[in-house]
């Protein structure tokens, strides 16, 4: 790739080394084991690639909770946090089982999963459908839910997003 336009090709160099770092162990004057880590993923960040920028972060904290370093469970959180931004849903569930595999679990209080800060699927579907200028009954109708339903998810979605009309959402929701 020397002497090409290709940074798609370099990122994708980068976690490689970063990867191999973990067999060949930190070479001298490199700034330590992580810096290929976070060159890798500030060169997926910065090509607006967040699926790879996620994986190099995922493979960057199993590697630091397999070595019994202190911050591997803070950058799998990260490669979480982005997987759910991208609807990843597989690759958050084999991180959650990375963390448990090396004795990290978190106890949960029992119930229905919650999303936090982020939409869940269903609120997800009604805020795109709101952004398209379908109102509630409309939605309802769409996805067979109660208009009341659609009401509690419009608002949880404008709450999350951080929006205050219907007109707004689609500007957040992105592609």
């Amino acid at each position: 790739i020397a002497r090409r336009d290709a940074p798609a090709a370099r990122a994708a160099l980068l976690t490689c080394r970063a990867l191999l770092t973990d067999a060949a162990g930190p070479q001298p004057g490199t700034g330590g084991a992580d810096a290929p880590y976070l060159t890798a993923v500030d060169a997926w960040t910065e090509l607006e690639r967040p699926y790879e920028a996620a994986y190099v972060r995922e493979a960057w904290g199993l590697r630091l909770l397999a070595a019994g370093t202190a911050g591997g469970r803070t950058v799998l959180h990260e490669a979480i946090a982005a997987y759910q931004d991208i609807d990843a849903v597989w690759d958050v569930l084999r991180c959650q089982r990375g963390l448990r595999d090396h004795g990290q679990v978190t106890v949960r209080r029992p119930g229905a999963l919650g999303y936090g800060d982020h939409l869940s699927p269903r609120e997800r579907a009604v805020a795109r459908l709101a952004s398209l200028g379908l109102s509630n009954r409309e939605i309802a109708r769409e996805l067979v839910l109660s208009h009341r339903t659609v009401e509690h998810h419009v608002a949880r979605a404008l709450r999350k997003l951080g929006v205050s009309s219907r007109t707004e959402i689609g500007s957040q929701l992105g592609p």
